[in-house]
C-alpha cells in the first residue's frame, strides 16, 4: 500500500493541542486524524512556537520539526500538506505548497482571509489538478450526513424554511485586516456551509451587525435573511454575545421539520393533530441513527486520499470554501449598506 508523505503547518488547537481536552470524541485534530490512516505517513511538523512544535513531535513521534514552513516543503517532499495555521496565512500556504509539487492540500476552515485570496487558492489548484479541501468537518459527520438523506427522501418534504444559529462569547476588539472577520466568519463558516449543504444555492443576503469598534474591527454579532434559489427562506445569526455557546440548524419543509447541532438531533413529521380536529401538527419520531459513526477528522483525511487516487472532488472542495465565505462576505456588505440586498455571484 502506498503511504502518503504529510505535513502539518500549525501545531496549535486544531492542529493537534485539543487532543488533551478530556469531553471531546477522539480523534479531534488533524494530527489525530491523519494519524489514524494506515496509508498515511505523518513525517513532519511546524510551527512558530518552540514549545508547540515540541509537544506535537513528541505525542506523534514525528522528528522533523520546522519553524519555517517553506523549509519543510523543500526538504520533505511531501504528498500532502494540511494547514492548520491562522486564516490570513492560508492563501500564501497553498499556493507555496502547491508550486512545491504536493499532490494534495487540506486546509483549515475558512478557506482565506478574503474573496480575491480564495478565487487565487482555487484556481491554482484547479489548474495543476492538486485537490484542495477545505475542513468544514461536519460535512463528513455521519449525524449531518444522515440528516441530509433525509431531506433528500423527502421525508419533511420541500425545505421552505432555514434557520442556523452559531451563538457564542463577545470577541475582542480584532482589526479585519487581520482576521478577515468576527464570529460569522471563523464559526459561521460552518454555518453557512451547512445551507449550502442542505438548502443549496443562495441567490441574495440581506444582513445587518453590531460592530461597536467600527469598520476596521470585526462584528460582535452579525445576522441575514436569505433567498435560496429554490425558493427557500433563511435566517442565519453568528456571535450574539452570549454567555453559551451553541450550534444549531432548525430546517422546516412542507411535511416536516428536522433540527440538528451540537446539541443533538430531532426529527418531526406531519401527524393528524390530536388536540385540533381537521388541523395537522407536528409529531417528534426517533432520528434514525447512523449504523457507523467515526470522527469527522478521519473523514477528512480519508476524502484527501481518495481524491488524490481518483482525481475527482470530494464532499468539501476549495470552490464549496469559497461559496461559504461568499455568503459571508455578503452579510457584511449588505449591513454596511443598511441591509440593502446583495445577489451572491
Amino acid at each position: 500500500m502506498k503511504k502518503y508523505k504529510t505535513g502539518l503547518v500549525g501545531c496549535g488547537r486544531i492542529g493537534s493541542l485539543l487532543e488533551e481536552d478530556p469531553l471531546r470524541g477522539k480523534p479531534c485534530t488533524h494530527a489525530g486524524g491523519f494519524s489514524t490512516l494506515p496509508a498515511i505517513d505523518l513525517v513532519a511538523g511546524c510551527d512558530i512556537s518552540p514549545e508547540r512544535l515540541h509537544k506535537f513531535g513528541q505525542r506523534w513521534n514525528v522528528n522533523q520539526l520546522y519553524s519555517d514552513y517553506r523549509e519543510m516543503l523543500k526538504k520533505e517532499r511531501l504528498d500532502i500538506l494540511c494547514i492548520a495555521t491562522w486564516t490570513a496565512l492560508h492563501a500564501d500556504m497553498t499556493l507555496t505548497a502547491a508550486k512545491a509539487g504536493v499532490k494534495g492540500i487540506f486546509c483549515e476552515k475558512p478557506i482565506a482571509i478574503d474573496l480575491v485570496q480564495a478565487r487565487k487558492m482555487v484556481r491554482v489548484c484547479q489548474k495543476q489538478n492538486i485537490p484542495l479541501i477545505i475542513n468544514h468537518e461536519r460535512r463528513w459527520d455521519a449525524n449531518y450526513q444522515q440528516a441530509r438523506k433525509l431531506i433528500g427522501s423527502g421525508k419533511i418534504g420541500e425545505i421552505k424554511t432555514i434557520i442556523g444559529n452559531t451563538l457564542s462569547w463577545k470577541p475582542g476588539k480584532l482589526q479585519v485586516s487581520e482576521h478577515g472577520g468576527g464570529p460569522l466568519f471563523h464559526d459561521g463558516t460552518h454555518l453557512t456551509d451547512l445551507l449550502l449543504f442542505f438548502g443549496g444555492s443562495v441567490e441574495w443576503v440581506s444582513g445587518q451587525e453590531t460592530r461597536p469598534g467600527g469598520k476596521k474591527y470585526i462584528e460582535e454579532t452579525a445576522s441575514a435573511m436569505l433567498g435560496f434559489k429554490s425558493g427557500a427562506i433563511g435566517f442565519i445569526e453568528g456571535g450574539g454575545a452570549r454567555k453559551y455557546f451553541n450550534f444549531e440548524l432548525d430546517i422546516q419543509g412542507t411535511e416536516g421539520r428536522l433540527l440538528i447541532g451540537n446539541s443533538g438531533r430531532e426529527l418531526f413529521v406531519t401527524k393528524k393533530s390530536r388536540r385540533f380536529t381537521g388541523f395537522q401538527e407536528l409529531e417528534k419520531i426517533p432520528f434514525p441513527e447512523p449504523k457507523k459513526y467515526e470522527s469527522p477528522f478521519i473523514g477528512g483525511a480519508r476524502e484527501i486520499i481518495k481524491s488524490i487516487r481518483t482525481g475527482k472532488p470530494g464532499v468539501s472542495t476549495g470552490v464549496d470554501g469559497y461559496q461559504a465565505l461568499e455568503i459571508i462576505a455578503a452579510v457584511y456588505k449588505s449591513a454596511q449598506q443598511k441591509g440593502k440586498r446583495v445577489m451572491i455571484g
